[in-house]
């Protein structure tokens, strides 16, 4: 196969048969909030965000019936069929069902989903949420859980800002962090766009006008995006990023040295539920524009253009008195292990923006070469779990992040921990 550039497939965040993937409808579908809670999906009606907005009609799935609600909100390129993985368990495990009531949704564009207008923001997909959960019945207005996976976690954060006192627990899952992520163009992307934008190595897309910046992050992804989205294309992109740790993928000669995750469903599912993906590359472009610090994100083109990606500071102080752990599988790129998609400066400088934004963080960095990589909630859905319970158990520490993850090797940063974390954003 034909070498890529390294970051030609820079943001990927993923989740049988046609009928699983058409909504992983294990415990039936229902048309309408009040039947969700018997029949474990559905889909809810909303009004669109703005008024005049069309209305979108957003799938939900459920697991569980437990006192503690979780919300779980998937990454790009991923609907809530990501998560089934995870679903599975909490339907499975009697002790995981009775503690814990699990919401998932597709984002508009996503899964079964509608998606009548394009998104503006992250933003947007955390007021459809919203919407979703203000028509669930006797869904709470207080003490939910909350986990981003990959662009999922500024959605997250989003949901936090749009309606803080729903929420005290917040867990991301190799989370694109407090500042976003960044599309940056690799030799092997540059050239010029529809808008006729020249893109050189190194260039970040601009942020000065949004149909622009749609256009150059579509640019960016081309060679797996519109036609060149086949199976074959995602599968060729996840191995090489998204999978590659467990996969023990091999950067020299482009294939994988240990395929046996490529026979599971789940990770068949990940790669079918990619081609139901239609927000992109709009959410994309929104995640390389995301920034709720109070820094600024800056970088020179090769033109002499400077790009800042402004920080709004709409975090202020919106998370005091808010739980979260951060966890990521830490990045080897020399070796090409871990996670290739976020940066772990991401997570160091997230953890300095929460704690001064009032949280108490904590953050669980997971070693490279362990068979843990940007697509661990799928590979990994029941470790993922027992990391979740025990941090929400109040229990979590070096030890028993380790006994969670079955003895992986960590690296526990503690929210009293300072000099690992960093309010100086580096990104690739």
């Amino acid at each position: 196969m034909k070498k890529r550039g390294i970051w030609s497939d820079f943001f990927h965040f993923i989740s049988s048969s046609a009928a699983v993937l058409s909504g992983g409808r294990g415990n039936g579908e229902a048309d309408g909030a009040d039947s969700i809670a018997t029949a474990g999906a559905g889909r809810i009606t909303i009004d669109g965000v703005a008024a005049g907005d069309p209305a979108e009609s957003i799938y939900v799935r459920r697991a569980g019936h437990g006192a503690k609600t979780i919300v779980l909100i998937p990454g790009n390129n991923t609907s809530g069929m990501v998560f089934e993985p995870m679903l599975d368990h909490f339907r499975s495990i009697a002790a995981l069902a009775e503690a814990y009531t699990v919401y998932t949704f597709d984002y508009r564009g996503s899964g079964r989903s509608s998606y009548n207008k394009k998104i503006s923001a992250l933003k947007d997909f955390a007021l459809d949420f919203e919407k979703v959960m203000s028509k669930i019945t006797d869904f709470p207005n207080s003490g939910v859980t909350i986990v981003g996976y990959s662009m999922g976690f500024g959605v997250a954060q989003e949901m936090v800002i749009a309606n803080p006192g729903r929420y005290s627990d917040i867990v991301s899952l190799a989370g694109i962090g407090t500042r976003g992520v960044r599309v940056g163009f690799a030799a092997a992307q540059a050239g010029t766009d529809s808008a006729g934008q020249v893109w050189s190595e190194g260039d970040w897309v601009t942020v000065t006008n949004d149909t622009n910046g749609v256009t150059a992050t579509g640019f960016h992804q081309r060679s797996w995006q519109g036609e060149n989205r086949t199976y074959a294309n995602v599968e060729f992109t996840w191995d090489l990023i998204v999978f590659q740790d467990i996969l023990q993928y091999d950067i020299a000669a482009f294939n994988v040295k240990a395929p046996a995750f490529k026979s599971s469903q789940n990770y068949k599912n990940a790669l079918l539920d990619v081609l139901t993906i239609q927000y992109m590359p709009e959410s994309l472009y929104y995640s390389h524009k995301f920034n709720v610090a109070q820094a600024d994100c800056s970088h020179t083109n090769a033109d002499g253009a400077i790009v800042t990606i402004k920080g709004d500071g709409r975090l202020s102080t919106i998370f005091t008195g808010k739980n979260v752990m951060l966890v990521k599988a830490t990045a080897d790129l020399a070796a090409w292990r871990g996670d290739q998609v976020i940066h772990d400066n991401y997570t160091a400088t997230t953890k300095y923006d929460l704690r001064e934004a009032g949280a108490k963080v904590n953050a669980v960095m997971i070693g490279a070469n362990q068979g843990y990589d940007h697509g661990f909630p799928i590979s990994h859905p029941l470790e993922t779990i027992r990391l979740i319970d025990t941090f929400l158990k109040g229990t979590l520490c070096a030890a028993t992040a380790a006994t969670a993850l079955e003895g992986a090797a960590i690296n526990y940063y503690p929210d009293s921990e300072k000099i690992w974390e960093t309010n100086i954003f580096t990104g690739f």
